[in-house]
């Protein structure tokens, strides 16, 4: 099956099945009047993905295009609990759905099986919802309420491979996705929040790798086993980018590799700038000096062997780790899913399953028509669909109708969409040529 058929099916998949199924256990329709199951997800989904602030006779009019002839008042009265509980119950059901491109965004990815990057977002709720969804809190009382979603996205094909719903208040670390088994011969990227090396080691037991920064004061030790105080000894490194075999952990001692390079001025007094706000905010102190001077220098730890992933490519995949966080700003600037928008709560989190919906839907359609192509500009595509929501609307129930519309908009992407000209090279770019990466190692 090609890519424009895989996106289609899903599509119909979401729009027709899933959206029957999720009513089932989650009734916002019981008795048939104007609206369906099918076209009360398809008015709320793909008119927050044609204009993320709807209001309701925007909302009717989308409806009227799905064969529900109904008033603003309509639209209106349907903002109750029961369609809050069908809409993220659709949304559970939709991320399970694996939407994936067949063209590779560089031949480094094909030498693992997946590369995952793993990250997650945090959307505020309404403080009702603190029950299901404990925030962190926060001044005035707000921020009681929050849901946490963990995201995998597979460099290799944009899928979103996975999306877990979780608790605000609930760590990186300790997310059920650190015990999740990958493919052999797969790569997971992440940041210090989900550092442990307690993980590493199952992981690499499975026969899985990683690539992460290295959490300050874990213990690394050389191969012989001689404790390394890790700053001391880089200091005296006379290569530009260090790539040295260590043991991981005091108790796991863990065979992987240590990359390391020094960061230009700017960059590591921004490091330290940052790290000073977080101290006194958490802390209510500065850092230690031990902890400030660790932010003159980007260090890595992965169980690649240098064999399959040399330092630079190192460098730059973990650069990568950063598309994941560039989709979440898609999800927020763009879809809004963040705004807790409403005259009520239900309003608000109506408007939040609506809309993380559409960013489903919408990232579904950037991977078949722009996965892979480094003059594309995903945030450009992600506005051209929205031009296409009216044509998705009517040929939804038609296979080859709604493939003849993604067909378009393929075709609309490939003229247009073009990415602004920059003088540095963007994350494809390098993954496809290493010896772009301009910044400096020493």
């Amino acid at each position: 099956m090609g890519m424009v058929a895989r996106v289609s099916a899903a599509v119909q998949h979401l729009f027709g099945s899933l959206a029957t199924e999720s009513n089932r256990d989650n009734p916002a329709v019981i008795r048939r009047r104007k609206f369906t199951p099918l076209s009360l997800a398809r008015t709320f989904v793909l008119g927050f993905l044609q204009k993320p602030d709807s209001t309701d006779e925007e909302l009717a009019q989308v409806a009227a295009q799905c064969g529900a002839a109904v008033t603003p008042q309509a639209i209106d009265q349907r903002h109750t609990p029961q369609l809050v509980a069908f809409l993220e119950d659709l949304f559970r059901r939709a991320v399970r759905v694996t939407v994936g491109s067949e063209r590779g965004l560089a031949p480094i990815l094909e030498r693992f099986t997946t590369v995952t990057v793993l990250d997650s977002t945090t959307i505020s709720l309404p403080d009702e919802q603190q029950g299901r969804f404990r925030g962190c809190g926060g001044s005035h009382g707000s921020g009681r309420a929050a849901m946490k979603l963990q995201t995998e996205l597979d460099l290799r094909s944009g899928a979103l491979s996975h999306v877990e719903i979780e608790a605000g208040r609930s760590s990186d670390v300790a997310t059920s996705r650190q015990r999740a088994r990958r493919a052999a011969g797969s790569l997971r990227i992440t940041d210090l929040g989900y550092f442990c090396t307690t993980v590493f080691a199952a992981m690499v037991a499975a026969g899985e790798h990683f690539l992460s920064r290295l959490q300050f004061g874990t213990g690394v030790r050389l191969p012989d086993g001689t404790a390394l105080s890790v700053r001391e000894w880089l200091a005296g490194q006379a290569d530009a980018l260090v790539d040295q075999p260590i043991l991981l952990g005091l108790e796991q001692r863990l065979a992987c590799r240590l990359l390391a390079w020094r960061l230009p001025a700017e960059p590591a007094n921004r490091r330290r700038q940052k790290l000073r706000r977080e101290h006194r905010r958490k802390w209510g102190r500065e850092p230690s000096a031990e902890r400030l001077a660790w932010c003159d220098w980007t260090i890595l730890v992965t169980s690649v062997p240098v064999a399959q992933l040399a330092a630079k490519e190192a460098a730059v995949l973990y650069r990568a780790r950063w598309q994941i966080e560039l989709m979440f700003k898609r999800w927020k600037s763009q879809n809004r899913v963040a705004e807790l928008r409403g005259s009520t709560s239900v309003r608000q989190l109506v408007r939040v399953w609506s809309r993380l919906l559409a960013a489903v839907v919408q990232h579904w359609l950037i991977v078949a028509s722009a996965w892979g192509d480094p003059t594309r500009s995903w945030g450009k595509v992600a506005e051209a669909v929205r031009q296409f929501v009216g044509r998705l609307l009517a040929s939804l129930d038609c296979v080859s109708g709604l493939e003849a519309v993604i067909e378009d908009l393929i075709r609309v992407v490939a003229t247009t969409c073009r990415r602004n000209r920059r003088k540095k090279p963007g994350t494809v770019e390098l993954l496809n040529n290493v010896e772009q990466l301009d910044f400096q190692l020493t």
